[in-house]
């Protein structure tokens, strides 16, 4: 198959049966490695800031995280029976080239994930650092060697491949499950044998509709932490022993991890109020704060593993095969993971964590408002229309079912329409009332700038179906996609539409599943 498929990084071939060992426990110790990470600590520090009681934030918590979990096992499902990527899983459904829309997509987030990771991790060593060494404060680049070391760290275990991954998964997850039961009950003994004031704190919402309002985009927001993962879940399901395991392993791992650091940020940060006189709620600030040498060291261990254990696997594994994929096969594995490192470095991932407010609205939901279709048209194609049977071979040749022939016919109205969308759009930003062009949306960016964008995504599905007229894209995707990311986009320009904004994920994966369906279904076959 190697020789067939030359256009094909090696990595993107199927996993063998015989190699397709990872057991439940493996695979558990995965999602929950993953889960681990400094992010998913102070999870709920935003939704308690904002209101709400740690019932009522760690619901929210929990009930994303089985949401989310559904679509992972329903894309994975293709990752377990078939040991396919992602990459070559969205040919499928997108086309052997349309494809590639997916891949940008997902590479984008990643390697914002990527960087945002890295720095957090850099960030813990440097604390580390000035506390074990207490000259290195006066370092000023201190911060940056940190980041730099980390970088090593993370690009060091992708080089390895998936066997070092799979090592460092299993070892770590005891090791950060020790920790964090360490954290409760120091905590708790510290504080006087008590959580403190903000476990029991009530919530401030004095309305239902109050409370649905910052509800809303925070359980979207918090959907949209694993939305990633919907899109490349078939890279860690094809290595699992059986489809059982894959399945089982999601739903134990991905919702207990997520909500067990969750609760335990909550609790420790509830009982530094009293041990401290304030709320830490970033683990790396409370390292310092403590400062023992046994909290420090086994700090540092926590801190560096539960973010290279969630960084290497979440936000790095599957972008790298995305950028081998888009390549062609020019870049192997290993250089695409170079250049995804440098890309996170490029990306100034210290600027992104500067603005919660944005890293919320703008990363986490809009992130999602792009992740949930493509998910949701995955999801219709292969239960709904191709009703879990794909033709294995057919998804490495670029001419076969895949490049959607059948349906080229319908290549050039979908064009024209994203073309003549791409237009409107421009003529509204240059054209449009200032009042209008000019006010902020939620996005804290002028609408203007937000029509600029979504004329550039337009432009540029229009430019790309052009060059693929005859062949190779799934029209009925492409305008899947558009149609199901609109909505949401809607929700940006007018205040009264916020509501679809503020559901992205919900919205446009909902929209996906359906408008797919309903249009495959009346489409020519593509044998």
């Amino acid at each position: 198959m190697a020789t067939e498929h030359q256009e094909l990084a090696n990595e993107l071939l199927p996993v063998p049966q015989e190699k397709r060992t990872w057991s439940l426990y493996n695979m558990i110790a995965l999602w929950v490695a993953m889960d681990i990470g400094i992010p998913t600590y102070y999870l709920a520090s935003g939704l308690m800031t904002g209101g709400m009681n740690l019932v009522q934030a760690m619901f929210t918590i929990l009930l994303a995280n089985v949401i989310i979990s559904i679509p992972i096992i329903l894309n994975g499902h293709a990752g377990a029976k078939y040991g396919i990527p992602s990459p070559v899983y969205w040919r499928s459904a997108f086309g052997f080239s349309g494809a590639s829309v997916a891949a940008v997509i997902r590479a984008m987030v990643a390697a914002g994930w990527f960087g945002i990771q890295m720095w957090i991790g850099g960030s813990a060593i440097n604390t580390v650092l000035t506390i074990l060494i207490p000259a290195w404060q006066n370092f000023s680049g201190g911060i940056w060697v940190s980041f730099v070391i980390f970088w090593i760290m993370n690009i060091f275990v992708l080089v390895k491949g998936i066997g070092a991954l799979k090592i460092l998964e299993s070892a770590s997850a005891p090791f950060l499950v020790f920790w964090m039961a360490f954290l409760l009950i120091w905590a708790y003994r510290t504080a006087g044998n008590t959580f403190g004031p903000m476990a029991t704190a009530p919530s401030s919402f004095a309305t239902t509709g109050a409370f649905l309002a910052f509800f809303i985009p925070s359980l979207t927001a918090n959907v949209g932490y694993w939305g990633p993962l919907t899109l490349n879940c078939t890279d860690f399901t094809r290595y699992a022993s059986n489809q059982k395991d894959s399945t089982k392993s999601i739903l134990i791992g991905i919702p207990s991890g997520m909500i067990a650091l969750a609760m335990v940020g909550s609790l420790v940060t509830s009982a530094t109020v009293v041990i401290f006189g304030e709320a830490v709620w970033d683990p790396i600030a409370l390292t310092a704060k403590v400062g023992s040498p046994f909290f420090v060291i086994g700090s540092m261990l926590f801190l560096m593993l539960a973010t290279l254990t969630t960084n290497t696997a979440a936000n790095a594994l599957s972008p790298s095969m995305d950028l081998a994929y888009l390549s062609g096969g020019l870049l192997t594995y290993k250089k695409a993971v170079v250049l995804l490192g440098i890309i996170s470095v490029a990306i100034q991932p210290w600027r992104l964590l500067s603005d919660l407010s944005a890293y919320m609205n703008l990363f986490l939901i809009g992130g999602s408002m792009f992740l949930g279709p493509i998910a949701g048209i995955c999801i219709s194609n292969y239960f709904l229309i191709s009703k879990m049977d794909l033709k294995v071979k057919d998804l490495y040749l670029r001419d076969s079912r895949y490049s959607y022939k059948s349906l080229a016919g319908r290549n050039g109205p979908t064009r024209n329409v994203h073309a003549a969308a791409a237009v409107l759009l421009l003529v509204l930003a240059i054209a449009g009332p200032a009042s209008w062009t000019g006010s902020v949306c939620k996005l804290g960016l002028p609408v203007r700038t937000v029509l600029f964008a979504f004329a550039a995504y337009c432009a540029a599905i229009a430019a790309m179906l052009h060059a693929k007229i005859s062949g190779g894209v799934n029209p009925n995707a492409m305008i899947s996609f558009t149609a199901a990311v609109t909505l949401p986009f809607l929700g940006l320009l007018f205040q009264d539409l916020v509501i679809l904004y503020d559901a992205a994920w919900f919205v446009g994966t909902i929209v996906a599943i359906i408008l797919y369906w309903l249009l495959m279904r009346g489409a020519p076959e593509t044998e």
